[in-house]
């Protein structure tokens, strides 16, 4: 029988990092905030046990009270086997062992060019205490790689690391992007506005340039995609406009990933 196949693969992981998603979500509504008041309505069990100035009480259960405040989350959740989210991973190499296939999840991504959600890798770290390698993992924020106003005045923005095979999906890495420009909510409308975007690829220490990115009429939080599925940045190093299409005063775009597919159940 032949090695998984990398859609059952991908349908497999975008499933476990959905329902991450959904667990991770109902854990910080639970979890104490801090805001509450101190006493018996406290958010936490240790200040309600604390409030009553019991020593009888307080000695045998302070430090467990204590202990599950700050022990109630997804990731003990998680390994300590509820829900069974390690196994998802895990079991996966017993597959690959039994195909004689090495390098497990990561070299099966980078071998079908295919990318796993941040959701997925925090689980995949969760089980096996090592995060997946940057180039197979996508972000799931809302990432601003740089900032451009009126008169050619660029801010950079976050950095997708240089795109080492060797990097980790640790939280400052990730896998090269498409960009969308998008007209900040603060801006005047935009007309007549032509940017010239420059940044690094995977692959390609040196600049790489889009010219000609329209934005024509584009209200505050209009989007316009940059270049195509194919033109992918870990950074942008400048964005200016076209001499002849600058823009007006009161102009503003941000440029944001645009993330590579919504996982779901």
């Amino acid at each position: 029988m032949p090695l998984i196949d990398s859609v059952t693969l991908i349908d497999i992981a975008d499933r476990c990092a959905w329902q991450y998603n959904q667990i991770a979500a109902s854990f910080e509504n639970i979890a104490p905030t801090g805001t509450g008041s101190w006493g018996t309505d406290s958010e936490y069990y240790w200040q309600r046990i604390t409030a009553t100035d019991n020593p009888d009480l307080e000695i045998p259960t302070l430090n467990v009270y204590y202990t599950a405040d700050y022990g109630i989350n997804m990731s003990n959740a998680i390994k300590s086997g509820v829900p069974q989210f390690a196994a998802i991973v895990t079991g996966m190499d017993a597959h690959f062992s039994r195909m004689a296939y090495t390098g497990g999840w990561d070299a099966y991504l980078t071998d079908n060019d295919e990318r796993v959600s941040d959701y997925f890798n925090q689980v995949y770290f969760l089980a096996k205490s090592q995060y997946m390698l940057a180039n197979n993992v996508f972000s799931e924020t809302v990432d601003t790689f740089g900032t451009w106003e009126y008169g050619d005045i660029f801010t950079g923005g976050v950095t997708y690391g240089n795109g080492s095979i060797s990097n980790r999906a640790n939280g400052s890495s990730f896998a090269e992007t498409q960009l969308k420009m998008v007209v900040d909510s603060g801006s005047t409308s935009v007309t007549d506005l032509t940017l010239v975007v420059t940044g690094m690829t995977l692959g390609n220490p040196s600049p790489v340039t889009i010219t000609s990115v329209n934005i024509t009429a584009g209200s505050p939080g209009s989007e316009i995609d940059l270049g195509t599925s194919s033109d992918k940045f870990l950074q942008v190093t400048n964005i200016q406009a076209d001499p002849g299409h600058p823009g007006s005063s009161g102009n503003e775009v941000l440029l944001r990933n645009i993330k590579e597919r919504t996982v779901e159940a």
